[in-house]
């Protein structure tokens, strides 16, 4: 593609029509297969469809809230403030795509995603550069990249990551211009995201903030004038400065290693100092001293100069008049979902995972990035096989960047010296961003093929931060990595001279990269809709049942049946859910289950506690006082679930398949 040096329409139109053809390609074979079947394996993936019916019954039917629902979870109901509720597309599948199906619906808004990714990637691009080639590598890199490969494939609300490169275009501009307009515009960015996926909520704040402070650029760190570290460490040992404290440093570090490495050897001992027992059974603790005493030593032998710079009067009011005018458009826009959070804390219903130091979600291994990637037609098998190897999670721990990416970025200098083509201060600011969302990537512990390393990072305070200790997958902070990493190539392409400068190699680039990152075809999900369900949904009104029964979450394993396609087919049938599954499950879920009639029974031989002595037969009045109206009994149901349902006072209404429907028999209630 030729470079547009005056930003060319017909040359945009290229890269447009491209950026289409790629959504599909990269996506396919969902496009053939748009009223039939959805993205991924079967599991969170039926839930996004579930929203999106959601929405049309609370437009259709009076009285009904989309936030709150007892169409899950019934009799108590739950709330969805907390749940990845992707309000917004369901809304548009129910409004702009309202006259299709709700499978179809999904399908076009998910497509739309990704093409979206790409395009607004490419703008971003485009406005740093002003050069084509660079914008659409730039479009790849991000819109196809690895991370939104492994999370297409059932996490439909992170698909939606088009909100960052988007809110960075507007943010850049905001803090270039006088004019309100672009920072009214990355405000409503900021609600839109708010309305679409809770955790790119997060990571707006996290990349204002990182890019703010570089833009700022308060303070200066210079090291000392013998170079880097290493050179430090040779110029100190050549002039022996090196102080007794160091030499001391060195001896506790070689002490701590000893000790780990006797914990490893031999599993660990216990020894008593005075009257406690101490136990050392894991060499974490010890690990995380040596990088502690690491540090110490480091920065006596560098001594970093910290320098506090003097700011301009006009960029503090530009960044502070920026960030208000961003900060109270969320708030007005984004005002009634905070309403419900603050009721939802209020009533103590708010919810969220409790963690101590060893259970808390790690990030990305720091052996991801070399074993390629997972879900590549051709190398995935492969990596995903080495990724089991060391117990690494091929969704939430992706940090393959490319082969041709990391050579691309480590072939020379970002930024060309000729002052009509570098732009430094945008890559030392997009350096910033990318360090910031890596940290972050990289969760709270060091982790080397599987290997808790005992290095504490920063990410590991933030479940002390309310509400964004809910965004608890820190790996998901590759999008911003991916997002930085794009602007750097880009700059890198558009300041390259020579052979890297020719277009016909930068298009080899691109086309080299379109296969490193491409991943189709991807696993389907098959939809249809049973026979058992469209009974069902043409009988009187009633509360469902399904039969092995069960409750779930994000944040646990669940309890009883995990079958999650009970969603997709609530919205065949159109009648509330007993129990059900959803982000974060109402806190005394199971135990107000428990206590119920029917119910309760059905809970716990759905476990295998059929021996519990408080299962009731079909004479017991309690019946009544049990919200099941219906009882869907699935062929893997089991004997002891079956024989129970059948001693209830229920006729048989219609089977299929295996599968029966009865309905509470008139006169038991």
């Amino acid at each position: 593609m030729p470079e547009a040096s005056g930003g060319s329409v017909s040359r945009h139109a290229l890269a447009i029509a491209l950026f289409a053809a790629l959504a599909v390609a990269w996506t396919w074979p969902l496009s053939a297969h748009l009223t039939e079947a959805i993205e991924g394996a079967p599991g969170d993936n039926y839930s996004f469809v579930w929203n999106f019916w959601w929405m049309r019954q609370v437009r259709t039917v009076p009285g009904l809230e989309f936030f709150r629902t007892t169409y899950l979870f019934y009799p108590f109901g739950t709330s969805l403030v907390d749940h990845s509720h992707t309000a917004l597309p369901a809304l548009a599948g129910a409004t702009l795509l309202g006259r299709l199906p709700v499978v179809t619906a999904h399908n076009l808004i998910l497509l739309t995603f990704v093409f979206a990714n790409i395009a607004c990637m490419y703008a971003l691009a485009w406005d740093l550069t002003h050069h084509v080639r660079a914008a659409i590598l730039a479009a790849i890199v991000f819109g196809t990249s690895p991370y939104l490969a492994a999370h297409l494939l059932g996490h439909f609300e992170l698909m939606a990551a088009w909100v960052l490169p988007l809110f960075a275009l507007l943010l850049r501009r905001a803090l270039r211009t006088p004019s309100l307009w672009p920072a009214i515009g990355a405000g409503i960015v900021t609600v839109v995201t708010a309305y679409t996926t809770y955790y790119y909520v997060v990571y707006l704040g996290l990349l204002a903030l990182a890019y703010l402070i570089a833009w700022l650029h308060p303070l200066s760190v210079a090291w000392p004038r013998h170079g880097t570290p290493a050179q430090v460490v040779r110029w100190g040992r050549r002039s022996g400065r090196f102080p007794k404290a160091r030499r001391a440093l060195l001896i506790a570090i070689g002490a701590l290693a000893a000790v780990a490495i006797a914990i490893v050897a031999t599993g660990g001992f216990t020894f008593q100092i005075g009257p406690a027992a101490v136990s050392m059974h894991r060499p974490q603790n010890p690990l995380a001293a040596i990088w502690a005493l690491l540090t110490v030593w480091a920065v006596i032998g560098w001594r970093p100069t910290i320098t506090r710079r003097r700011l301009t009067r006009w960029k503090i009011r530009r960044a502070s008049g920026v960030t208000a005018v961003v900060t109270a458009v969320f708030l007005v826009g984004a005002s009634p979902l905070l309403m419900r959070a603050v009721q939802l804390v209020a009533g103590g219903e708010y919810v969220t995972q409790a963690y101590v130091w060893r259970n808390v979600p790690l990030g990305v291994d720091l052996l991801s990035p070399f074993l390629g990637h997972p879900h590549h037609p051709i190398t995935g098998t492969a990596t995903r096989a080495a990724y089991s190897k060391w117990g690494l999670n091929d969704i939430e721990a992706v940090g393959w960047i490319g082969i041709v990416p990391s050579l691309l970025l480590l072939s020379g200098p970002l930024a060309s010296r000729r002052p009509q083509t570098r732009a430094p201060a945008d890559v030392r600011l997009w350096q910033c961003v990318g360090v910031a969302f890596a940290v972050l990537a990289l969760g709270p512990i060091l982790t080397v093929a599987g290997f808790d390393t005992g290095l504490r990072l920063p990410a590991i305070l933030l479940r002390y931060v309310p509400f964004v200790a809910n965004a608890r997958m820190p790996g998901r902070g590759m999008v911003g990595v991916y997002l930085a990493l794009a602007v750097l190539l880009a700059t890198r392409i558009r300041s390259a001279r020579g052979f890297l400068g020719r277009p016909s190699v930068q298009a080899l680039i691109i086309a080299l990269v379109i296969m490193e990152y491409y991943d189709a075809p991807i696993p389907l999900t098959p939809l249809d809709r049973p026979l058992i369900y469209r009974i069902l949904g043409a009988v009187a009104p009633g509360a469902v049942c399904e039969v092995p029964f069960g409750i779930g979450d994000g944040l646990s394993g669940g309890i009883g049946s995990q079958e999650r396609r009970a969603l997709y087919d609530a919205t065949v049938h159109e009648h509330p859910l007993v129990g059900g599954y959803i982000g974060r499950m109402p806190r005394d879920a199971a135990e107000r289950y428990a206590r119920l009639p029917v119910v309760g029974d059905l809970l716990r031989l759905s476990t295998g506690n059929a021996e519990d002595p408080a299962v009731r037969t079909a004479t017991d009045p309690a019946l009544s006082r049990s919200p099941c109206d219906f009882f869907v009994v699935h062929p893997n149901a089991g004997s002891e679930l079956r024989a129970y349902v059948s001693r209830l006072p229920v006729r048989l209404i219609a089977e299929d398949a295996g599968v029966m429907l009865y309905q509470v028999a008139p006169g038991s209630r």
